[in-house]
């Protein structure tokens, strides 16, 4: 049975659209911030993913190539309007971004924000908000020169907002959400995946098939998102490189992927042995472990450390090095 997103996904398809293509009578190019298509102008110079004609051409000209006009009515379409109207709640109720920071639980809520104005303007401001309000950064030094980590890998985060604009189901009435925790952060929105996309797919290979494709489309020539179905693959990537796992990633009503600020909090979160907790934080900052290594760690047998090392199959993956024997590494 159909309802809610997915009966209305259905319906539109029938008629060979998609939500963010149908078209919209009621605003004209004149009514677009310029602040947004300035934005816009900047960013795909950038990107070289528009030709530079193109960008130096009238308004309409580039909102036609980048087919944000209905061929049958000659009306802008939905996404023009989230992406360049200064005021698309004016249209779409929800259509904004809320974040908030909680101490110890979602009902301790110490500051909030609320992040309105074209999808454009959205991206840049929710961002900033992120990473100078909300993230926290811990200090160490080599030799003189001080160095701040983020607690959570930048372009992991920046991905993920992104991931929320691009796909979000802006009929839902309701806003993007990121609540951040102080050993974790939340981003959730009302997308829902392409039909029999498991969840475990999306950190691997994968087609590209947005929900929005026509605000996918200008997010991709603006250089803001990748095609190719790639953006999970950079945030996999990123988290790799802090030392930390991938995300985990629910659906509920929505597409929900929280961070943690390291392995070990992650972990307990879900309840795993300690030794097994171990195991993966090794393995995560050196690359790879052993039978022999598991055997130092926690003074046991060869056949006990097997027995540990099989247990790790959710984060770990046997590989044969041959005379050397087998180690095991992230699966990802």
């Amino acid at each position: 049975m159909l309802k809610g997103a997915a009966l209305n996904k259905f319906l539109l398809e029938r008629t060979g659209r998609k939500w963010d293509g149908v078209p919209m009578p009621n605003i004209s190019v004149n009514d677009l911030s310029l602040i947004a298509l300035q934005r816009f102008r900047r960013e795909a110079a950038r990107s070289k993913r528009v030709d530079e004609e193109v960008l130096n051409d009238s308004t309409e000209h580039l909102l036609r190539d980048l087919r944000l006009f209905d061929d049958g009515t000659g009306y802008l379409k939905r996404a023009a309007a989230l992406l360049f109207y200064h005021e698309p709640e004016r249209f779409f109720t929800g259509a904004y971004i809320k974040i908030g920071f909680f101490l110890k639980n979602d009902a301790d809520l110490a500051f909030q924000d609320e992040v309105r104005g074209s999808l454009m303007e959205q991206i840049d401001k929710a961002y900033d908000l992120l990473t100078t309000k909300y993230i926290t950064y811990a200090i160490s030094y080599e030799g003189v020169s001080r160095r701040e980590k983020p607690t959570f890998p930048e372009k992991a985060l920046r991905e993920s907002l992104l991931n929320c604009v691009a796909h979000k189901d802006y009929s839902s009435g309701i806003p993007i959400q990121i609540s951040v925790y102080p050993d974790h952060i939340v981003f959730w929105n009302s997308g829902i995946l392409p039909e029999q996309m498991p969840l475990n797919m999306l950190f691997q290979k994968h087609s590209s098939i947005p929900f929005n494709p026509d605000i996918a489309n200008a997010l991709f020539r603006s250089g803001d998102i990748e095609a190719w179905g790639r953006g999970y693959r950079k945030i996999l990537d990123s988290v790799l490189e802090s030392k930390q796992l991938p995300p985990i990633i629910t659906y509920m009503s929505g597409l929900m992927l929280t961070y943690y600020t390291d392995v070990r909090t992650q972990l307990l979160t879900e309840n795993v042995d300690e030794r097994l907790i171990q195991i993966v934080e090794y393995v995560v900052q050196y690359g790879s472990i052993d039978n022999n290594k598991v055997q130092q760690l926690f003074n046991v047998s060869k056949p006990t450390a097997t027995r540990i090392l099989q247990q790790t199959d959710s984060w770990l993956v046997m590989q044969d090095k041959g005379r050397k024997g087998t180690v095991y590494n992230l699966k990802w």
